[in-house]
């Protein structure tokens, strides 16, 4: 039963892979029109809302003990909320490749954490791959049309995504697992995602452009409900799915699968694969594969 119950976790977290890859591609279309922290102001308000009628539907209830309302509040407000708006604005203060570069180090500090802090055991090797992981991840984000510039120029930008990595690791991920033992991944996410939304509403005055609705195009309206309902929902659901049954570190581990995936579905739509980014893809999938094995 317990290796079905893993199966499964494995299953959840290839949804995460391909919902979450495919995501800035097809998103970032839609900044044309809104601004990333009042798109996600309201991305994440309404997955927050659905997910908890869902919850209601399926599971006859949606509350939570008062003992936990605080765990739980923190893990919206910082995994969720404060992420979203520290990662919108180191991302316009620095490049997209380091960006995505420094966000790929996330399943290093979780490991991390989760060793140091929570006891779980992570052993030597398993730091190792995941270092043959991010070198992979490098070689597929650095293709030769892009270069990582580090810098005082960017310097502003690279450390508030190094901090975004950090609360990804540790507010939306390790903080997560205790709470995963009451709650299912769709109440505890539910709850998380309405909270995180209300940061993102309290930083639309001061990081968001004004925008008349009626001028938003189809194109954007239809991102956005992908965004709710596959990314949003169905991914952020699923990631904590993979948690509930296969812990921190594995499951972040799958994390390093994202860039891949991402460069895959942006060729699918017309863009080129370099030789670099296929030895990248062979890198993480050896080295991931070995993480998992060593589990």
């Amino acid at each position: 039963m317990q290796e079905k119950n893993q199966k499964f976790g494995h299953l959840l977290l290839i949804i995460v892979v391909l919902t979450w890859g495919a995501n800035y591609g097809i998103i970032k279309s839609a900044f044309q029109d809104f601004s990333p922290v009042l798109f996600g102001a309201i991305r994440f308000t309404l997955c927050g809302l659905l997910v908890l009628a869902i919850t209601y539907k399926w599971e006859k209830g949606v509350s939570i003990q008062k003992k936990d309302f605080w765990k739980v509040a923190w893990v919206g407000l910082l995994g969720i909320g404060v992420y979203q708006v520290i990662w919108s604005v180191g991302l316009n203060l620095t490049s997209a490749s380091n960006s995505a570069l420094i966000l790929s180090t996330t399943p290093l500090w979780g490991g991390l954490y989760v060793h140091l802090v929570e006891k779980e055991s992570v052993r030597k090797r398993q730091y190792l791959y995941m270092l043959v992981s991010l070198f992979g991840v490098m070689l597929v984000i650095l293709k030769p049309t892009a270069r990582l510039h580090f810098s005082p120029d960017t310097l502003a930008g690279d450390l508030l995504t190094l901090i975004a990595a950090l609360f990804a690791a540790v507010f939306l991920s390790a903080w997560s697992k205790p709470l995963l033992k009451i709650y299912s991944p769709l109440r505890l996410m539910g709850y998380c995602m309405m909270i995180g939304s209300l940061v993102l509403w309290l930083a639309v005055p001061f990081l968001a452009t004004p925008v008349a609705l009626n001028q938003v195009g189809a194109k954007s309206w239809w991102v956005l409900g992908y965004a709710i309902l596959l990314s949003g929902i169905i991914g952020h659901v699923s990631y904590y799915g993979g948690i509930e049954r296969l812990g921190v570190t594995r499951s972040m581990v799958y994390l390093y699968f994202i860039p891949l995936w991402a460069i895959l579905f942006n060729y699918l739509l017309g863009e080129k694969i370099f030789p670099q980014q296929i030895l990248g893809g062979i890198l993480i999938l050896l080295s991931t594969h070995r993480v998992l094995r060593s589990s």
